[in-house]
């Protein structure tokens, strides 16, 4: 499962390597790029960081059993100087020459002289043969953290991110300063394994503070500062007979670690590799920084681009909403004027009554008296025809003609019409009235006369009144559609040269637009990248050998 792992993070490091050299940055390309051959390389990287005065290269120089660095750092731009076993004692240093890498293999013994050009020297290795680091431990040595030169400091922080386990060495003296404590949460936010090394505690004095009263206040400190080291370690490289002395610990730790190294480096390089990214994306936002500035400026200082930006949008939504206005507002209409139409009782129980009467009269051999019974029957069809058209005219103004009406007057005032067009134009052009042969013609004369085909006829009926209103005001529902239509158009013109005003403003904004577009488009790349998180091993802690 573990070959797993590397196999795809190795794919994530060159395809992450890849993106970053197409966007221009070399340097962080430089250390993916790293990290991918540490891990082709198979082995545990312990890096020692801390002060100048803190004895770092003197415990590197014990672990390894020689003389290997001198007791100041060696003056190379790098600053970083990785020890590996070897079958024969030499150093290896890479400089650069007219603009090209140049390596060279030297004795140990003339690293010192050869290293004084420091400025041309990229990188420093040693090989040593040493069961200590054989072929599967790397150390990496680096200078002070408290260096006043920049480059040490970032030459160290660089180095780092090929580190699998680091330990931090600090003096008896001066373990609870600031710079400690800071640059130890730098390491934990970062995720890589830490382990504490007090150094010098031959500079206890026992009627000051007792041993474990001075280990428990280190303690607590740390803990103040959340910060919790897999373990820490007390050791006097003066005095190696030293009651306290943790000398033998390390080493186990060591060995212990070792055993670790595929699990470790895995975790390791995937933190580095998610820490890198984002330092990539740093890089870009800096590199796009300038132009960012330039075009804020193009669009009138951050305040008014943001006030051009608001203005912008709301133009935009303007334009979208004036050109879907006028079918919004026919489907509302529509469906308005529908809803009342379908909930319009026009012919109650009582209109019932007086349609049955009226269609008795309507009946094939209907007479009403005995003499002059032609005009007599005649006058009482018109009769009966009149009162039914009366109360049903009445029905039909209460039940849907003034609701109608209303509800169109009121959508003409509010889309804007013309108020005094509302009434001649529109309204009137609703008016409708049921006519005595509209009602007479109605009438199915082959039915069966009765109390079912009065309700067939009156359903008939209503359903055609509600058609004719259903028709007009439709009619009237478009005359509003084309009058917004006109109205939406003119508006939407107005926006489009109130954006067109804007400019250069319009244009620097769309161009940062563009920026951020772009520098999201390429955190997404990087992100799906990244393999699926590496879970941290369990770490030893230092025990008795």
């Amino acid at each position: 499962m573990m070959e797993t792992t590397v196999r795809g993070m190795t794919d994530a490091l060159l395809l992450t390597a890849s993106e970053m050299q197409a966007a221009g940055d070399s340097l962080h390309e430089k250390q993916v790029l790293e990290l991918n051959s540490k891990l082709a390389e198979g082995r545990l990287t312990v890096a020692f960081c801390g002060h100048f005065s803190a004895g770092k290269s003197t415990l590197v120089n014990r672990l390894c059993g020689a003389q290997l660095l001198p007791s100041s750092p060696i003056p190379t731009s790098a600053n970083v100087v990785a020890i590996r076993g070897g079958e024969t004692a030499k150093a290896s240093v890479v400089s650069i020459k007219n603009g090209e890498h140049v390596s060279v293999d030297i004795p140990l013994e003339q690293l010192d002289e050869y290293c004084k050009d420091g400025e041309n020297i990229e990188s420093v290795s040693i090989y040593y043969p040493t069961e200590r680091l054989g072929n599967h431990t790397v150390l990496l040595d680096t200078p002070g953290i408290d260096s006043t030169d920049d480059a040490h400091r970032m030459s160290t922080e660089s180095a780092l991110h090929l580190a699998d386990v680091v330990f931090y060495v600090m003096d008896y003296n001066h373990v609870q300063s600031e710079i400690n404590f800071a640059f130890a949460k730098q390491l934990k936010d970062w995720g890589k394994p830490l382990y504490f090394i007090v150094n010098q505690i031959d500079k206890h004095r026992d009627r000051e503070l007792s041993f474990e009263q001075y280990r428990k206040s280190v303690e607590e400190a740390f803990q103040a500062w959340h910060l919790e080291p897999a373990g820490i370690v007390y050791l006097s490289l003066r005095q190696p007979d030293h009651p306290h002395q943790e000398w033998e610990q390390l080493e186990l730790l060591l060995s212990q670690l070792a055993a670790e190294k595929v699990p470790l480096a895995a975790y390791s390089v995937d933190a580095s590799l998610r820490h890198l990214v984002v330092e990539h994306e740093k890089w870009w936002d800096m590199r796009d920084e300038p132009e960012r500035e330039r075009l804020i400026a193009e669009a009138g200082g951050e305040e008014a681009a943001a006030k051009v930006k608001e203005e912008m949008a709301q133009l935009e939504a303007e334009k979208y909403r004036l050109a879907a206005e006028p079918d919004r507002i026919r489907t509302e209409l529509r469906r308005s004027v529908q809803s009342l139409l379908d909930n319009a009782i026009i012919t109650p129980a009582p209109l019932r009554d007086k349609a049955h009467v009226f269609l008795e009269s309507r009946k094939p051999g209907f007479k009403a008296g005995l003499l002059f019974a032609g005009a007599k029957t005649a006058a009482e069809q018109e009769r009966r025809l009149e009162t039914f058209r009366t109360e049903f005219a009445s029905q039909v103004n209460a039940a849907v003609d003034w609701h109608v009406k209303d509800m169109l007057r009121k959508a003409a005032e509010k889309v804007g019409y013309p108020a005094e067009r509302i009434e001649p134009e529109l309204i009137a052009s609703l008016s409708w009235q049921p006519e005595p042969q509209w009602l007479v013609e109605s009438v199915n004369t082959g039915a069966t006369f009765g109390n079912e085909y009065t309700m067939v006829y009156t359903r008939e009926i209503a359903a055609e009144v509600k058609l004719i209103y259903r028709k007009h005001a439709f009619d009237i529902i478009d005359v509003l559609v084309e009058f917004v239509t006109a109205a939406s158009k003119t508006a939407a013109e107005e926006a489009a040269a109130q954006l067109a005003g804007l400019g250069s403003q319009a244009g620097a904004l769309a161009q940062l637009a563009a920026l951020a577009q772009r520098a999201a488009a390429h955190a997404a790349q990087l992100a799906a990248a990244l393999p699926p998180r590496v879970q941290r091993p369990a770490l030893p802690a230092p025990r008795a050998a």
